[in-house]
């Protein structure tokens, strides 16, 4: 198993203050909704917790993920995770997930640990915040999907630019984000690369880098629309 003591390496600590409260909207192909997301980060532990709540603002469906992150030498790693999904108050599904002193058990694979610098997709809210956001670095991030599954997801930072979005005009790195299949099989790297085009966000390069931007596709298909998540407030 892996200790609880084990460094972590990828993600820097962003230094988040206690208290701080981020506001998402969200549209897909161009066209504006009503779903919103709030993210809201506090000191627990030493560590941070962070709730995340989006709902749709009809009562239709509504989205809850609590998230601990261990902050170790200056250093961030994913620790626990739950999210519940309801609609119109009845519960869709529950997931949760431990991943320090644990064991999973992978897809056709024995009883191993979770990797030290895994990334929850919804924990990219947080855990990209500490990324190194020098021009032209290439970082791998063990991005976890749900259960067992866990996909390697290459990030590479791209120039600075200013956004103008609803908290105001802000300085940003681009960073692309593509799954990276390269070390495992050639030819698979690049059949997923033609079906799925690169995740592109935004972080801003004063600390604490804030997301300030997501844009990511909606289906395995170049062509597909593209949703954006925009930091509101």
């Amino acid at each position: 198993m892996v200790p609880a003591g084990t460094v972590p390496t990828l993600f820097r600590d962003p230094g988040i203050p206690d208290g701080e409260k981020c506001r998402y909207t969200v549209e897909t192909d161009g066209r504006g909704s009503s779903f919103e997301l709030t993210s809201v980060v506090t000191h627990e532990n030493g560590g941070y917790r962070t709730l995340l709540e989006a709902s749709s603002g009809d009562g239709e469906l509504e989205l809850t993920v609590d998230q601990r992150f261990g902050r170790i030498g200056g250093f961030l790693r994913a620790e626990d995770y739950r999210a519940e999904t309801r609609s119109r108050g009845a519960v869709v599904s529950r997931e949760e997930a431990h991943f320090i002193d644990t064991v999973h058990l992978p897809i056709g694979g024995a009883p191993t640990p979770f990797p030290t610098d895994l990334m929850p997709v919804v924990g990219g809210l947080t855990l990209l915040r500490g990324l190194d956001l020098t021009e032209g670095s290439v970082q791998s991030i063990d991005t976890w999907l749900a259960f067992s599954v866990h996909w390697p997801l290459v990030a590479r930072v791209d120039k600075r630019t200013v956004l103008a979005v609803g908290a105001g005009a802000i300085e940003c790195r681009q960073v692309r984000l593509r799954p990276g299949f390269g070390q495992v099989n050639m030819l698979l790297d690049k059949m997923i690369g033609g079906l799925l085009p690169p995740f592109v966000a935004h972080i801003e390069v004063e600390p604490p880098h804030r997301l300030v931007r997501l844009s990511f596709p909606t289906e395995l298909a170049l062509s597909a629309p593209r949703s954006v998540i925009e930091l509101a407030g």
